[in-house]
């Protein structure tokens, strides 16, 4: 064989891949930029017209009302007191370069569509999450019940960030998700996803998790003046099997996504 050919077949078997490789994740970090200028639950919702700051969704595109309605649940005190509950917007993990491309923080996201930046409440230590939406009529079918796709993407997008901090690389893909519909949920509606990992073991665990009603006092704990239960109707149940893939270590080292 000659020198030319052996030139010939390292470039195209080592250097133009390699090179195509690096350029394109070269190109992903730059475009993936560090905002930690983000408001923080921290600070209780207010009417659109007494705010101050900027969210990482614009307020325009959010219903206050229901901001504020869930800011008044008692479910959303408890975990806004726990101290080992982390809350964010969803946003906060999707910078804005890229959040046209991510579906609930771009497509599905506006008037009509999700109507709140989800609320999400993560407590690593004990693997569970909880996570607020709030379910707009351009996501529901012809008789006004929201589509069974847009449901199977919230929970498999939330059963798996559930179970990424038990992970070695704290990142992985879903190899297994089954999905239970018990209830329509009809359009505009506020709902609570709840998770919680059931099983961990190396680069595998185990995620189990509902879609639920937001919990409400009946009329027996509104006339005892009864704080009621923290559960809501279940819609939907969910278990999702999350896998880290081998080769995920060895891009550790790469800070591909927000904290």
């Amino acid at each position: 064989m000659s020198t030319f050919n052996i030139l010939r077949g390292l470039n195209r078997l080592v250097v133009l891949p390699v090179s195509g490789f690096t350029l394109g994740v070269a190109t992903f970090i730059k475009g993936w930029p560090n905002e930690s200028d983000s408001l923080t639950l921290d600070d209780r919702v207010q009417e659109s017209s007494k705010v101050h700051y900027t969210t990482k969704q614009p307020l325009y595109l959010q219903r206050s009302d229901i901001l504020q309605r869930i800011s008044e649940l008692r479910l959303y005190e408890q975990l806004m007191k726990d101290p080992n509950v982390k809350h964010s917007f969803q946003s906060e993990g999707i910078p804005e370069g890229h959040r046209f491309y991510h579906v609930g923080q771009g497509q599905l996201f506006g008037p009509g569509k999700l109507e709140i930046d989800p609320l999400v409440f993560m407590n690593e230590k004990q693997g569970e999450i909880t996570v607020f939406y709030h379910l707009g009529k351009d996501l529901a079918n012809e008789r006004g019940q929201i589509h069974k796709g847009v449901l199977s993407l919230l929970l498999d997008e939330g059963l798996c960030f559930c179970g990424f901090p038990k992970l070695p690389s704290k990142r992985g893909v879903t190899a297994k998700l089954s999905i239970e519909f018990d209830r329509e949920i009809p359009q505009d509606s506020t709902i609570v996803l709840r998770a919680h990992v059931s099983e961990s073991k190396g680069r595998k665990c185990i995620i189990d998790g509902s879609l639920e009603s937001v919990p409400q006092r009946n009329i027996i704990n509104k006339v005892l003046g009864q704080e009621g239960s923290n559960k809501g109707t279940v819609y939907v149940r969910s278990k999702c099997i999350l896998v880290e893939p081998k080769w995920f270590k060895y891009f550790s080292w790469i800070n591909l996504f927000n904290d």
